[in-house]
């Protein structure tokens, strides 16, 4: 996978209080990182945003997976890069960098899925064809 390979990117603004007593960005925060690029990127490409109390059906996260490969220090310029790679019957899997603005290099990654959620009755259901057709003309892509 290539930074090509990513059509969302969101810059991140840095607060003082991401940084740990060694300098750099404590691991906690890059998954908050992480969820402010899925709540972009969905509010982009689906025209919602997740968690708004509005709507019944949301995508809702259900697995994650965050590799640490480098170290994020106060001051860099960082962007969070998403890609949804595959979309099942009621789920949708979802890749995510977190790079210094530019590179090519990620300092870590991070492999979600992300389910359908109806709220009213507490069930997953099948994605609607509109949030595939959008997804996949985002991503340029059939799934």
């Amino acid at each position: 996978m290539t930074r090509t390979d990513f059509k969302h990117k969101l810059p991140v603004q840095m607060r003082f209080s991401d940084v740990d007593g060694f300098g750099h960005v404590n691991n906690g925060v890059y998954n908050e990182y992480y969820d402010l690029g899925r709540m972009y990127y969905l509010s982009e490409v689906l025209g919602w945003l997740p968690g708004d109390t509005s709507l019944d059906d949301q995508l809702v996260v259900v697995s994650t997976k965050t590799d640490f490969l480098g170290q994020i220090f106060l001051g860099q310029s960082i962007e969070v890069l998403t890609h949804i790679y595959a979309l099942g019957n009621k789920s949708l899997k979802m890749v995510q960098w977190l790079v210094e603005k530019g590179s090519d290099q990620p300092l870590s990654t991070c492999e979600s899925v992300m389910a359908g959620f109806r709220r009213s009755t507490g069930t997953s259901f099948v994605l609607p064809g509109e949030w595939r057709d959008a997804i996949s003309g985002f991503e340029k892509c059939s799934f």
